[in-house]
């Protein structure tokens, strides 16, 4: 019997952290240290030997490693860079040891479904360098043949590892997973606040990982838009109900409701699927998939896996249908099959009695909030693939000629100004829309109102979207300021970015407050949906999406009631349109929608 090959996993965490402004390899992560999650990893991915690299601040480290009971070397060359730590390592190595995983410490949360899939290909006769990647992208850490660097190097090697591995290329191979976070490392403070997020959630599968979970098994285009459907389904009456004091998981909702039907086509394909999802690290996810075909619900409230059920039989491919047209189709369909029949009558009735429950408890019939929301449920459904569209809002009632700095002054439209609302809300009106944002301000809500009153959803205020403040300079024309700031009139043009009026914003102000608060709306929604903003917020905005430099944000025009597109994916934005009307819309909507249903 052949002898399975001895795997090392060799974790890195000698060096300075320097961009970080503290020591990484102890920062906090949960209830533990970054240093022992990432070693935690492998010792429940069945990697026994795992050995770490220590150097700047060992004798604070050691003791950490020490009480986990992992062995540890020190590299005394630590200021040479990371290589040398790899070369360390790569000493302690027996002459038996066939293959090491690589990961440096700051890379804590990759699955241990990761490790072990990546070992489940590993083969002795044929060994490979074996690369995990989560869409297209190589991450950490990869199971590398001892043998490619069993040489006598030095720290100094020209281009390092990335050379030395690349040199190895014919012999490498790239394995799909489903685990984005092989990509997640923490070199600065900002990366830190995203992995102890990260860490915080890591239970359930991102939107992202969803993907490439179903990709992974093949679900068809089918199945996936008919999940889609039911995950956001399920989500809005979550969302509704935790208005009522119910403290729902939406996260965990819109997980299993995508990833509910991954075996469909299979016998049993809800036990099946629950145990696929379970087996990656998802078993919360797993619990509700398990129970979406058959469910015994009691009690006068409801839980996600009561969401999930409820909706998957509200949906019939990508339809929201009602209860009683989705079963009579298939109680009249299996009339002659009572053993089929059976089933099918208990699954109505426990459908019907989480019905019940649901419109108890939000006062109302749930049909009638269903279809109130299907629009909007319909375009956040169509995938992480969208469109975003901002709007400048309409002509406003500022005092007449000459021009003023208006800023934070809370004007409401003019006429034209509700004209130029009208037009668009009649343009937009056929695009499906799951959310409009605006600002608080008059001129903004207005515009906001309009536009979503033919989708039937509610406008939502920030405060963060205000135009830019300019302080006491508000209501004032150019004239005047140039007469009574003259040296600040001046410094302005010098330096249109940081430049702060008395008591106002800076362009450099105002987009500290507007992109996260941008980015929010995106993270907190699906599908389309509808910004109103100002001349300076839309144009911060379109800076980012444009990669232009905030001091040139003045040459992108905003004319009052225009609209921009963006395509939005993921993280990815692409400006599509900009300061259009509805009517160009045309030029590129079929377009747009095949990349947002794609």
């Amino acid at each position: 019997m052949r002898k399975p090959p001895r795997i090392v996993a060799l974790v890195l965490a000698a060096g300075y952290s320097s961009r970080m402004g503290c020591f990484k390899p102890l920062a906090p992560l949960g209830t533990s240290t970054l240093i022992e999650v990432a070693v935690t990893r492998f010792l429940r991915a069945g990697i026994e030997d795992v050995r770490v690299v220590v150097g700047h601040r060992a004798d604070e480290l050691t003791p950490v490693l020490d009480h986990l009971g992992i062995k540890w070397i020190f590299n005394a060359q630590y200021d040479s860079g990371m290589f040398s730590s790899v070369l360390a390592g790569l000493k302690s190595f027996e002459p038996d040891v066939d293959a090491f995983f690589l990961l440096p410490c700051d890379i804590p949360l990759v699955n241990s479904h990761t490790i072990r899939a990546l070992l489940s290909v590993y083969n002795l006769d044929c060994p490979k360098i074996i690369y995990p990647r989560f869409n297209g992208e190589r991450g950490h850490p990869p199971l590398i043949p001892a043998a490619y660097l069993n040489e006598d190097l030095s720290p100094d090697y020209p281009g390092g590892l990335p050379a030395l591995l690349g040199s190895y290329e014919p012999n490498a191979v790239d394995m799909d997973v489903a685990d984005e976070n092989i990509l997640l490392d923490c070199d600065t403070p900002s990366d830190y606040r995203i992995l102890v997020e990260s860490r915080s959630r890591e239970s359930i599968p991102t939107e992202a990982e969803c993907e490439a979970v179903c990709s992974r098994f093949k679900v068809s285009e089918q199945v996936i838009a008919h999940s889609m459907v039911v995950a956001e389904l399920a989500r809005t009456l979550a969302a509704l109900l935790n208005s009522t004091g119910l403290a729902l998981d939406l996260p965990l909702i819109i997980a299993a409701g995508r990833l509910h039907d991954i075996a469909r086509g299979q016998p049993d394909h809800a036990g099946v699927g629950s145990k696929l999802i379970t087996e990656m690290g998802y078993p919360r996810v797993g619990a509700v998939v398990a129970k979406h075909m058959d469910i015994q619900s009691r009690g006068p409230s409801v839980d996600e896996a009561d969401l999930v059920y409820f909706a998957d039989k509200c949906v019939e491919e990508d339809r929201i249908v009602s209860l009683d047209e989705r079963f009579e189709r298939s109680m009249s369909r299996y009339a002659d099959r009572p053993d089929i029949l059976k089933k099918i009558v208990r699954r109505f009735d426990e459908a019907r009695n989480i019905g019940k429950r649901i419109e108890a408890l939000l006062g109302c019939p749930v049909d009638n909030m269903v279809r109130r929301y299907e629009r909007s449920i319909r375009a956040a459904s169509m995938g992480s693939r969208r469109a975003i569209y901002l709007v400048r809002h309409g002509a406003i009632q500022s005092p007449v000629d000459p021009k003023r700095f208006i800023g934070q002054l809370d004007l409401p439209l003019t006429e034209e100004g509700f004209l130029q609302a009208e037009r668009l809300a009649e343009g937009l009106r056929d695009t499906p829309l799951s959310a409009v944002f605006c600002s608080d301000l008059k001129r903004s809500v207005q515009t906001a109102q309009i536009i979503a009153k033919p989708h039937h959803i509610s406008c939502i205020p920030r405060r963060e979207l205000r135009e830019i403040s300019l302080g006491r300079w508000e209501g004032l024309t150019f004239d005047e300021v140039r007469r009574r700031h003259p040296e600040e009139f001046h410094a302005r043009g010098l330096d249109i970015v940081h430049f702060r009026p008395d008591e106002g914003e800076s362009f450099l102000d105002c987009t500290f407050r507007v992109i996260p608060a941008f980015y929010e709306t995106l993270t907190s929604t699906r599908g389309n949906i509808l910004i109103v903003g100002h001349a300076g917020v839309n144009r911060i905005i379109l800076s980012q999406a444009l990669g232009r430099s905030l001091a040139d944000l003045f040459e992108i025009d905003q004319e009052y009631g225009c609209l921009n597109v963006l395509a939005h994916r993921h993280s990815a934005l692409e400006v599509k349109l900009l300061n259009g009307s509805p009517s160009d819309l045309k030029r590129f909507q079929s377009e747009l929608n095949r990349e947002t249903n794609c």
